[in-house]
């Protein structure tokens, strides 16, 4: 981690008073976070392999030889442990050290011979599965956080421009994708937030398509979703870019999502439920008689990770709050045709969203 990627010290022992106070909500003594986005939001530490145990008054972070340098660089405030046989030996260790009775682990994240471990070596402590209970606090973002998506998207979108000016029949779908994570490197970007998806022609009918080394063609539709990660915090967009003029059909489909999306962007409030902002553009795709051609959620949050809560879809149980920032993307997918799908990036506020994306989506946009 770069000095410019560090948090505040404050900022970290904030989360961590956060977390006790669901623990003691909860009834738990001590909590074990061993997913690397959560021991980072609460230590500050970037590296890849540690946990985290935090009691009521105490965090340990438990790391190998490899990083114990750099832990302590980067979580100060906390107790650096080198383990000498496992991770899970010494996370027991202290929380039998330290009188713990009810100790909450992250059972989404623990695999069964962790959690087996875990098990074995603790004395008379219970073991309490507990899931999202970090990720509930990542939801909401602080301004700094946001500041940082922000940065983010602005490298992102700038990266698409730069691609979207050399953009060539020919090219290969992978091609593509590379031009985009060194022009988001360039760009400021440390990576890119994930591999990016290019679609072209038929193939941008499957929603997580990987890009191939299949030459686009003369006229084709392009669906291209990316993302940058800068500064730790993530972006996501997408787009649809057009080789030719496309016909009807391509145009009808398309002015149905981008119709679909700006009636979830204007649901998008404080205290709206998720599934709502997700019904606004469900019902306008199923309505222009493409029911089951919207395959998956109209979004997610976005933050540490490119995917995390809260989700916006149909059985979706969150409610938005000031401050989230989430993806809204419609799609219409159809199957040995092509598919549409436009995604926008957006910070819940009072006032309705801040879109931070800042490329055009009308659809004259969109041709080459």
């Amino acid at each position: 981690m770069s000095h410019t990627d560090a948090f505040p010290q404050a900022r970290h022992q904030e989360r961590l008073e956060k977390l006790r106070h669901a623990l003691r909500q909860e009834g738990l003594d001590a909590f074990l976070a061993a997913d690397t986005a959560n021991v980072t939001y609460l230590s500050g530490f970037t590296g890849d392999s540690a946990h985290l145990l935090v009691t009521r008054d105490h965090a340990w972070l438990i790391t190998d030889g490899r990083y114990t340098e750099q832990a302590a660089a980067e979580a100060p405030h906390c107790e650096v442990v080198q383990h000498k046989v496992s991770l899970i030996t010494s996370d027991a260790e202290l929380a039998n050290g330290a009188g713990v009775k009810a100790l909450g682990f992250e059972s989404n994240v623990l695999t069964v011979a962790a959690h087996a471990g875990l098990m074995k070596e603790l004395k008379g402590v219970e073991a309490v599965a507990k899931k999202g209970l970090v990720e509930k606090l990542r939801q909401v973002k602080d301004a700094e956080e946001l500041q940082r998506i922000r940065h983010a998207a602005e490298a992102a979108d700038g990266a698409f421009r730069l691609v979207r000016q050399r953009l060539t029949p020919g090219l290969t779908e992978a091609e593509v994708a590379n031009e985009l994570e060194y022009a988001m490197r360039r760009l400021g970007a440390r990576r890119a937030a994930f591999d990016a998806i290019i679609a072209a022609g038929p193939r941008s009918s499957l929603p997580h398509a990987r890009a191939t080394d299949t030459p686009i063609e003369p006229g084709s539709p392009v669906l291209v979703d990316w993302g940058a990660e800068r500064g730790l915090y993530c972006s996501d967009c997408t787009r649809m870019l057009f080789l030719a003029p496309p016909d009807a059909r391509w145009r009808e489909v398309y002015e149905i999502v981008r119709q679909a999306q700006a009636l979830a962007l204007a649901a998008i409030r404080p205290g709206v439920s998720c599934r709502e902002v997700d019904a606004a553009a469900r019902r306008h795709i199923e309505d222009a008689g493409h029911k089951d051609d919207f395959k998956h959620g109209l979004g997610h949050g976005v933050g540490l990770r490119v995917h995390e809560g809260p989700a916006l879809s149909t059985k979706s149980e969150d409610t938005l709050a000031e401050g989230m920032v989430v993806t809204v993307e419609p799609a219409i997918y159809l199957a040995g045709w092509g598919g549409v799908r436009i995604e926008d990036l957006a910070i819940v506020r009072t006032d309705g969203p801040e879109v931070l994306t800042t490329l055009p989506k009308e659809l004259e946009a969109a041709i080459l």
